[in-house]
């Protein structure tokens, strides 16, 4: 009977493969990978030998009905891997597993390292409620405009990511609005030169730019912001539906409004029936 593993890697230290990765790793007739070479490293490590295939997020979208055709038609058991960390953890990897249900084919989660777990369990942040949102815009208005979002939402410990070259620029842009909150920054975590930054969001910024090989590695970021005082809403704003028309007259097609309405602080159950509203609108036309 086919099935889909979703296996999680080490994110670093190559000890953190568990006998049970192992062994869904070593079961798998195929195995699904986001970089091929990437995860031939790590198998050549365990000398496990299987036949592998990319799925990574330029091409899923098209390769993951393949995948499943094969899995149906040759009754394959497939184990889907990502670089570091767990599938679909701002990795790609969902969209296989969606369509693994959808045909009816079981799912089994191979649990294991996650960088947002690790850097929430090293920060001392109360995360009994955190928020995930991976990779922040780059532009700095934008990426203002997503932290007030995020002020709003009202959450008290958040997780990032970010590239060793925009890591200054964004605890910079947190420093500049909340210098009281507090920041867990975690740099090639796991592995033999793991730093932890920790401290208020100023101290941290000091730290990064005291260190000139702050351009190396990869970045994981927990904030606690329960400390501040809650965000006021914006009385102003017009309701999301005329806001998202208004970002569609200039160009944006519908999707693209709406996530650009999420990203200025609408609700989400409210930008869902604005788009199925102005989806109508349009159909009637």
């Amino acid at each position: 009977m086919p099935k889909l593993y979703v296996v999680a890697t080490p994110i670093g230290n190559l000890n953190d493969l568990s006998p049970r990765m192992r062994q869904a790793l070593e079961s798998a007739d195929l195995i699904a990978a986001e970089d091929t070479r990437v995860t031939m490293k790590l198998l050549n490590q365990f000398d496990i030998k299987k036949p592998m295939t990319s799925c990574h997020r330029h091409n899923e979208a098209g390769k993951a009905p393949q995948i499943v055709a094969r899995m149906l038609e040759e009754d394959l058991a497939v184990a889907l891997t990502c670089d570091a960390g767990t599938p679909g953890i701002s990795d790609p990897g969902h969209l296989l597993v969606r369509a693994c249900w959808e045909a009816g084919i079981p799912v089994e989660p191979v649990c294991g390292p996650s960088a947002v777990v690790t850097a929430l369990s090293a920060s001392g942040f109360d995360a009994r409620e955190f928020a995930f949102y991976g990779f922040l815009p780059r532009e700095r208005k934008a990426l203002n405009e997503k932290l007030d979002a995020i002020h709003r939402a009202g959450i008290p410990v958040f997780v990032l990511y970010e590239s060793p070259h925009r890591v200054v620029d964004l605890v910079e842009a947190i420093a500049e609005k909340w210098p009281q909150c507090l920041l867990c920054v975690g740099s090639d975590l796991t592995k033999r030169f793991e730093r932890i930054y920790r401290g208020e969001s100023v101290q941290v910024l000091a730290q990064l730019r005291a260190n000139p090989g702050v351009e190396k590695g990869e970045y994981c970021l927990a904030a606690d912001i329960s400390m501040l005082p809650p965000a006021q809403a914006n009385m102003d704003k017009p309701p999301v539906e005329a806001w998202m028309l208004a970002r569609m007259l200039d160009g944006a097609d519908l999707a693209e409004a709406a996530e650009a309405a999420q990203a200025a602080g609408y609700a989400r159950n409210g930008i869902y029936r604005a788009k199925l509203r102005i989806a109508d609108m349009f159909d009637d036309e």
